[in-house]
């Protein structure tokens, strides 16, 4: 329960003597209070007189359950005690009016800022002005430029910011760029501007300054797709401005994103900002006709990033996976936080391109103009195999929800018809498409207020890039791109007045050979070249010491038991694959943004 709302109700529920009346004329309750609130006592509901003069006569006063009976009146005819009938008001032991934590210009924010909500009620009581109240709970830094900006980074990439947090803002940052943002509700066009300006006339740009105190949230920026590369033509800009200009050296491009190498994260979400880092190296490695000299630093960033990312995520994936963040964590959390979007008003097109990492979201961001709207980054079921990570998009549940499926994809569609059905959508109300994704021909009809699409061109060119690899990949998804689908199906919707989402269901890794296990009927024929799958744990036991042994949470124990690649390798003995399976960082974190043209 929130501490906020505890505040108000803990003394009666510590005592529980007898029947409580709870008035919430405002409707502050939401139904997630109201259900914690339900495991301590039993909660009738009514939303009128003739409503409550039933409920006490004939539930309250017949109680049928062992649980003290709390009647929550969500009227704005109760506002006082004695607004209830007289009966009512002296049966009762007690009745608790829930009040506004915080004051009346931040009633707009405090209603739909969720997670936050305690942290803004605990401002409210220390702060008397409306901007301190909002920085100090959304931890946002005051006074330099690149204090503001980071900030400023952070919530634009955070889909589930709220436009009434930009009203809350005003006045609040002291910098220019930062106040053109909160001024226009979160559109960066005015640090795009800037930072055109400035690769165009450098020192003599009126943004030089700033831009040039603040190049971690640009690097966020560019990285994250909110910004986008413009024309480098000044003399003498800083080095790092490379990583945002449009044709650079590419060894110099990997040099410069190499010297800007994120710190050791520490939590899921500054593991996603180092997958987005990562993901822009590897595309300016694999972009390259032949490998660059500084490729081998690149892999070896790679690999003290990756061996640290193995050890956290053993520790953390459970937990990551039960995340009650409001923005998406891992990819079953995203059909839930859609529906959201769809309660409040919105249509949307979920965009699943199967296979697809960072790197190959770089190139296709880069490569197609989208515009990103919001952006971060999903942790996806492990092992990361299509049957097992694409179906929990689509049903959003774990894979241990739908054990008696997970070795195929033909269940999806019905998945998610089920999971919008359960959240109140006609059945035609809601579509689902699978399709190669050629080109512009081949994109669907758009039909209903959920609308799911998969597309399988990306996983495709993985499986049959046998002969260079990650650079084959490369040159196949710039082609696709150009070809035109994606671009199309994006600007279809976005006209049609939909909402657009994109994601992957897991993304990719160049391996070396390996081990390779001959091992017949002892494992699955599924088994890929970074994760085997075995019958039982006794099977996998046998192989224990070419692999890892892990079993991870919400994957279903007992019947296909994995056995990871460590490191780069995968189970074959030579040649280029680029495979998924396993848990390097590249295959487990995947992009999740909304976008546009």
């Amino acid at each position: 329960m929130k501490r906020w709302l505890r505040a108000q109700v803990s003394l009666q529920l510590d005592e529980l003597a007898g029947p409580v009346v709870l008035l919430d004329p405002d409707r502050l309750l939401t139904n997630v209070d109201l259900d914690e609130l339900g495991d301590a006592v039993e909660l009738i509901r009514v939303g009128d007189w003739a409503e409550l003069r039933c409920a006490w006569d004939l539930r309250v006063r017949k109680p049928s359950s062992l649980h003290p009976v709390w009647v929550i009146v969500m009227s704005e005819d109760f506002q006082t005690a004695s607004d209830l009938p007289w009966d009512v008001e002296t049966e009762a032991i007690s009745t608790i009016r829930i009040r506004w934590p915080v004051p009346v210009e931040l009633r707009p924010l405090f209603r739909v800022v969720g997670d936050h909500a305690d942290d803004i009620a605990d401002a409210a009581r220390h702060h008397r002005a409306t901007s301190d109240v909002v920085t100090t709970a959304f931890k946002i830094r005051l006074g330099g430029v690149g204090d503001e900006l980071d900030a400023i980074a952070r919530l634009c990439l955070n889909p589930t910011t709220p436009t009434e947090l930009w009203d809350a803002l005003d006045g609040a940052f002291s910098t220019r760029l930062a106040r053109d943002v909160v001024e226009s509700h979160g559109d960066l066009i005015g640090i795009q501007n800037a930072w055109e300006d400035w690769l165009r006339n450098g020192e003599l740009s009126p943004f030089a300054d700033s831009l040039s105190q603040a190049p971690g949230a640009l690097i966020t920026m560019l990285s994250n797709g909110l910004l986008v590369s413009a024309e480098a033509s000044a003399p003498e800009l800083p080095h790092w401005t490379t990583l945002g200009a449009t044709d650079p050296d590419p060894d110099v491009l990997i040099q410069q994103l190499l010297a800007v190498e994120p710190s050791l994260p520490v939590d899921a979400a500054t593991w996603i900002d180092v997958a987005a880092w990562w993901g822009q190296v590897r595309a300016a490695v694999a972009l390259q006709p032949n490998p660059p000299p500084s490729a081998d630093a690149a892999w070896e960033a790679w690999e003290r990033l990756d061996t640290e990312f193995a050890i956290w995520l053993q520790k953390s994936y459970g937990g990551t996976l039960l995340s009650s963040s409001s923005t998406p964590r891992a990819l079953h959390q995203i059909a839930p936080f859609l529906a959201r979007r769809v309660d409040a008003g919105a249509q949307i097109v979920l965009v699943v391109v199967d296979g697809m990492g960072f790197a190959q979201w770089q190139q296709l961001r880069t490569t197609i103009g989208i515009k990103v709207l919001h952006s971060t980054g999903c942790f996806a079921m492990i092992p990361t195999l299509t049957t097992n990570s694409r179906q929990a998009i689509f049903a959003g549940a774990l894979p241990i929800e739908f054990a008696d499926t997970i070795t195929t994809t033909s269940a999806e569609p019905r998945r998610w018809t089920s999971f919008w059905s359960e959240h109140g959508l006609a059945e035609r109300d809601v579509s689902f498409t699978r399709t190669l994704g050629v080109d512009s021909t081949d994109v669907p009809d758009l039909k209903g207020r959920a609308v799911g699409v998969v597309i399988n061109a990306v996983d495709e060119m993985l499986h049959g890039a046998e002969v260079l690899g990650d650079r084959q990949v490369a040159s196949g998804v710039e082609l696709w791109a150009r070809a035109g689908f994606l671009k199309t199906l994006i600007g279809r919707a976005a006209n049609s007045g939909y909402e657009v989402w994109m994601t992957s269901d897991h993304g990719n890794l160049p391996t070396v050979p390996g081990h390779t296990l001959r091992e017949g009927q002892t494992v699955y024929d599924a088994a890929g070249t970074r994760v085997r799958l075995y019958p039982n744990e006794t099977l996998r036991a046998r192989s224990a010491e070419f692999g890892i042994v892990w079993n991870p949470p919400g994957y279903p124990r007992g019947t296909r038991c994995p056995l990871f690649a460590g490191g780069r390798t995968g189970f074959h003995s030579g040649g280029s694959r680029v495979s998924h399976g396993g848990l390097s960082i590249d295959e487990v974190i995947v992009p999740f943004a909304q976008v546009d043209l």
